[in-house]
């Protein structure tokens, strides 16, 4: 019976998640694809859903430049998050707009700072935006061979 009770509070809690939305202001930019946004005096981790940027631990190139990229578009910002679910650490995974910018995730993909993180995601437009990005060789895409965050983890 208790693991019946668990398994209906953990659905309806990702039920529940799916449908909320923060909304407050940036107050800390971690790396290429993490902050923390501050809602009511309440610190929340945010993860950037359907992307994955360059390691900062460890120094995989490129990663710098996505986490100051990031910084230059939500740093000190209200932003809203529309949540989609959680990730293992915690953090709510979500699709950010500034108000300007409706889809923060998209334009990370898009000016080649961050890969489509394709083994979770299928976004469409995010399919697309990092082909256009490859194509044109823009930021990590200008490297003869990048390497996904996802192996740069597995062998570091």
């Amino acid at each position: 019976m208790k693991k019946f009770i668990f398994i209906f509070l953990t659905a309806v809690e990702c039920i529940i998640l799916q449908a909320q939305t923060l909304t407050g202001k940036v107050v800390r930019i971690a790396d290429g694809d993490t902050f923390t946004l501050l809602v009511e005096k309440k610190h929340h981790r945010i993860r950037l859903y359907g992307i994955d940027a360059p390691e900062t631990k460890g120094g995989q190139p490129y990663s710098q430049k996505a986490k100051d990229y990031l910084a230059s578009m939500i740093a000190g910002k209200t932003v809203q998050v529309e949540v989609k679910d959680t990730d293992r650490y915690g953090r709510y995974l979500g699709v950010v707009n500034t108000g300007g910018i409706k889809d923060v995730n998209l334009e990370m993909i898009r000016s080649g700072m961050v890969w489509h993180y394709d083994y979770f995601d299928n976004t469409p437009a995010y399919k697309m935006a990092q082909q256009q990005a490859k194509k044109a060789k823009k930021g990590l895409w200008a490297d003869p061979s990048p390497i996904n965050p996802y192996d740069w983890r597995k062998s570091h």
